[in-house]
C-alpha cells in the first residue's frame, strides 16, 4: 500500500530548483518518522498536501531570505500561513511570494507551480440540496496545504 511519504518522495522527484529539493529534504526529515507507514487512503492525501505546503513554505522563505531551508524559522513559517486572513487572501499572498521569487503562476510546466495548484485548490461545499443520504464525513473542505498542516501539527505532533 502506498504511503504518505511515498507520495511526498514522488512530488520531490518531479524536480525543480535546487532550493526546492532542499526544502523537500527538510520536510521529509521532519515528517518521515511521525508518518512512518501512514497510508495515502482516507485523509492521507490531505496530510500529504499539508507536508507539501510545508515544503513550499520552506522553499519560498529560504529563497526570499537567500538562505538554506534549514535556516527558516518556525515563526517565519507561521507568519506565512497568516492566521486570521481568509483562504483567498492567503492564497493570493502565497502566489505573490512565488511570483516574487521567479515563478509564473500560469506555468503548468513548472513543478513548483504545478504542485502549488494542486495543494491550494479550495475544496468547497458543493451547490445544491442534499438529503439524508449525503455523508460529509468523507468530504474534503478547504485547501489541502492548510487542512493538512493542521493534521500534521495536531494528530502527528509535527513541529515546524
Amino acid at each position: 500500500m502506498r504511503t504518505v511519504v511515498d507520495q511526498l518522495r514522488k512530488w520531490q522527484a518531479m524536480g525543480g530548483p535546487a532550493l526546492w529539493v532542499q526544502a523537500w529534504d527538510r520536510t521529509l526529515r521532519m515528517v518521515e518518522g511521525p508518518l512512518n507507514g501512514y497510508a495515502i487512503v482516507v485523509d492521507g492525501v490531505v496530510v500529504a498536501e499539508g507536508a507539501a505546503g510545508l515544503a513550499t513554505a520552506y522553499y519560498v522563505l529560504a529563497a526570499e531570505r537567500g538562505v538554506e531551508p534549514d535556516a527558516v524559522t518556525r515563526e517565519e513559517v507561521e507568519a506565512l500561513y497568516a492566521a486570521g486572513v481568509s483562504v483567498e487572501e492567503r492564497r493570493v499572498a502565497w502566489e505573490e511570494h512565488l511570483t516574487a521569487i521567479g515563478h509564473d503562476i500560469s506555468d503548468g510546466g513548472d513543478p513548483v507551480v504545478r504542485l502549488w495548484s494542486e495543494i491550494a485548490h479550495n475544496h468547497r461545499t458543493p451547490e445544491g440540496n442534499y438529503d439524508d443520504t449525503f455523508d460529509s464525513s468523507m468530504t474534503r473542505w478547504g485547501p489541502g496545504y492548510l487542512a493538512g498542516l493542521e493534521k500534521l501539527r495536531g494528530r502527528f505532533a509535527v513541529t515546524l
